[in-house]
């Protein structure tokens, strides 16, 4: 079996992608505001269990990439075969291969160079994007910049901000926040209210947080929405807060 070539992959993409007119910054190609997604999903899953969602509510489901490593490079060689299955769905979130700290600055740069490319290519074969941002230390936090301004996007779990470096990840997400602005935070994962109120309070936007598939299917975990109203942090149930804005 031929191995796959991922500084090949790269450049083939990018190539396309200059044909396409994406404009590149740093060496990393920039999302078009017309590529993201706006809705609200009905329902999220990843795309290795998208069969959870049954065949009626893709049109409104959001996929996501928030899977192990080794499930995510197969998809990359595999991308043009999978762009006909993800038309199905109401969109995707950006890719998630994951820099982190401590892992050295080239590798760190092109995994987040690889989500980009992702995202960008999905984007112009009329797929939609909701952006997953994704960085590594402070070095790497400008190339992960590759989506708009003002332009919801999702994190998991917070950016798995965990091994020691959990006030740093938070840290991190404040400074894009506060550049980014937008107007929903989607979380893949769960959070604590009293960090979603934090979030809330300083950022002014709203949450709404999908359980990842192991709390859905063994604990029966629930999506939430967190909003600001009266001056106080409200939780509720996602599905009911969908139901009143269509009403």
């Amino acid at each position: 079996m031929m191995r796959f070539n991922i500084l090949k992959w790269c450049d083939d993409k990018i190539s396309y992608l200059k044909e396409q007119e994406i404009t590149f910054k740093r060496g990393i190609p920039q999302l078009p505001i017309e590529y993201t997604y706006t809705g609200i999903p009905s329902a999220v899953s990843t795309f290795a269990y998208r069969n959870d969602i049954p065949e009626v509510a893709k049109v409104n489901a959001l996929l996501t990439y928030f899977m192990f490593e080794n499930k995510l490079w197969p998809r990359l060689a595999k991308i043009d075969d999978d762009i006909e299955i993800l038309k199905e769905y109401g969109g995707v979130s950006g890719f998630d291969l994951s820099p982190s700290i401590g892992m050295l600055r080239p590798r760190q740069r092109l995994s987040i160079l690889v989500n980009a490319i992702h995202a960008c290519y999905l984007g112009t074969k009329g797929i939609k994007i909701l952006p997953n941002y994704r960085a590594g230390d402070f070095g790497t936090l400008c190339a992960a910049d590759y989506f708009p301004d003002e332009c919801s996007f999702i994190v998991g779990n917070l950016g798995c901000t965990n091994n020691g470096f959990k006030a740093y990840g938070e840290y991190q997400l404040d400074i894009v926040l506060q550049k980014k602005n937008p107007s929903i935070l989607f979380v893949y994962g769960s959070i604590f209210k009293k960090e979603a109120a934090r979030l809330i309070r300083q950022h002014g936007f709203e949450i709404i947080s999908f359980p990842d598939r192991r709390n859905r299917v063994r604990n029966n975990g629930r999506s939430y929405r967190y909003y600001l109203s009266e001056d106080e942090i409200c939780k509720v149930l996602y599905a009911d807060a969908a139901k009143r804005r269509m009403a």
